[in-house]
């Protein structure tokens, strides 16, 4: 009984510890997530499997010990609309400035055949990193700063931070990431904000010329693409 209460204690200490101190956990995560992009994706599966298990597992143990709830992630249908009439007005402004920039430059749209399984598809990525960009790192730096923009802006410079050197990923996930986290302040929901994401993305492809986006490369990779 001794030692299951011993244990108890530690456990919560620990989490007393990564409760006081919410804006680490992002930064932590970051820096691990660049670690593997540019050193240990390169290396064989032995290293590579656990470490990305690591940083995947990190935002979900951070909602446990921050105990959040389901609604506060934005897993929701309750603001659906609310948040899809706001997300769509800015997906709008998004899709009209790609095409404007793919047409000035002469890259497009040019759609392959098949692309709408992309854009069906694609969300789901856009899931994932909403969920990691919202759900974990803005809840964690708005906790630990207290201050809505200059947490949208500093996820928005870690999220981008993941794309160099692709330079027009970066600048674009820059913008993105600032105005997803905004919508997300205002109306949680990660659906509006994953679909968001996915079909820009799909027409960010097809619209800019391929010598600017080498094929979404992050990383040492996109230095070996080749057209």
């Amino acid at each position: 009984m001794m030692e299951l209460g011993t244990e108890k204690r530690m456990a919560g200490r620990l989490r007393a510890a990564v409760v006081r101190r919410p804006a680490i956990e992002p930064f932590v995560f970051v820096a691990l997530a660049l670690l593997y992009i540019w050193v240990v994706r390169a290396t064989e599966d032995w290293l590579k499997i656990p470490f990305l298990t690591v940083i995947v597992l990190i935002p979900f143990a951070s909602n446990f010990l921050h105990r959040d709830g389901l609604r506060d992630l934005g897993l929701r249908l309750d603001n659906f609309w609310t948040s899809a009439r706001e997300v769509g007005i800015a997906t709008l402004i998004g899709v009209i400035a790609i095409v404007g920039v793919g047409l000035l430059t002469g890259g497009g749209p040019n759609f392959p055949r098949g692309v709408v399984r992309s854009f069906l598809l694609y969300p789901v990525w856009g899931l994932a990193q909403q969920y990691a960009m919202q759900s974990f790192t803005y809840r964690r730096v708005r906790e630990g700063s207290g201050r809505p923009v200059m947490a949208a802006a500093i996820t928005a410079l870690l999220f981008a931070s993941a794309h160099w050197p692709n330079l027009s990923l970066t600048l674009m996930t820059l913008v993105g990431g600032y105005v997803w986290c905004r919508l997300f302040e205002r109306h949680p929901n990660l659906i509006t904000l994953a679909l968001s994401h996915g079909w820009l993305a799909v027409l960010l492809r097809y619209s800019w010329p391929a010598e600017w986006l080498h094929n979404l490369r992050i990383g040492p990779g996109y230095w070996t693409w080749m057209p």
